[in-house]
């Protein structure tokens, strides 16, 4: 079994603000484990998404995940 970390302690292995963290998620770059209200990241998810930064490569969204913005400014 993975250790798993919570996101002010993800946020501090990624050196990055909670708030990256919680985006990186609701963009699909890191797939959380929920338990209850908790919101724990794998070992592994974490090392992959390392992995992932210094290869260069984009991580995979899928699509049912993207976020859809309408400019407020745009007619339809």
């Amino acid at each position: 079994m993975h250790p798993l970390y919570d996101v002010n302690t993800a946020a501090q292995i990624l050196a990055v603000s909670p708030w990256t963290i919680r985006a990186y998620i609701r963009q699909g770059k890191l797939r959380p484990i929920r338990i209850g209200r908790l919101v724990r990241l794998d070992e592994q998810e974490l090392q992959k998404f390392i992995a992932d930064a210094r290869r260069g490569s984009e991580v995979e969204v899928s699509p049912a995940r993207e976020v859809q913005k309408e400019e407020p400014w745009a007619t339809k």
